[in-house]
């Protein structure tokens, strides 16, 4: 899917947590039998979750839920986790638009920073929405290389 296609039927809406899960399982826990999907902060109040649709599938999710950040303990954060885009979806602005609509929605509830742990496959993704890099690497609990990274709202 290149950048002309992502048109009208494409759209973001809000979804429950459970709406994520596959993608999450897929996308994200390929290689880990009985991975865990379902996180703690899915449920915490202020929690929102995004999807993508395309022509009536899910091709794109996110969350967000409300959590500090040691880099700015004393701003409102929020923290993005669990971004997954179908692969015949990347590169197309899906994930963009997704994270813009988070954005809008976290600044219009009045937080002032968002964070994530990123993987660093993607680091050139979030860079290019202005997020910056944040200390020193480090491998998650499946081994993969990560990197705090934090977006100013």
């Amino acid at each position: 899917m290149d950048e002309s296609l992502l048109g009208e039927l494409v759209r973001v809406i809000e979804i429950e947590a459970v709406t994520t899960y596959d993608l999450r399982r897929r996308l994200l826990r390929e290689s880990w039998a009985g991975a865990q999907v379902a996180f703690p902060e899915d449920d915490v109040p202020g929690a929102l979750h995004l999807g993508v649709i395309d022509d009536d599938v899910l091709v794109a999710v996110a969350s967000f839920s409300p959590e500090a950040t040691p880099y700015r303990p004393t701003a409102r954060a929020a923290k993005l986790r669990g971004m997954a885009v179908e692969p015949t979806a990347q590169g197309a602005g899906v994930g963009r638009r997704l994270v813009d609509v988070g954005v809008q929605r976290l600044r219009v509830e009045g937080f002032e920073v968002l964070w994530a742990n990123g993987r660093d496959t993607a680091l050139g993704f979030y860079r290019r929405l202005g997020w910056r890099v944040m200390g020193a690497g480090f491998r998650n609990a499946n081994g993969i290389p990560h990197h705090v990274i934090m977006r100013e709202l």
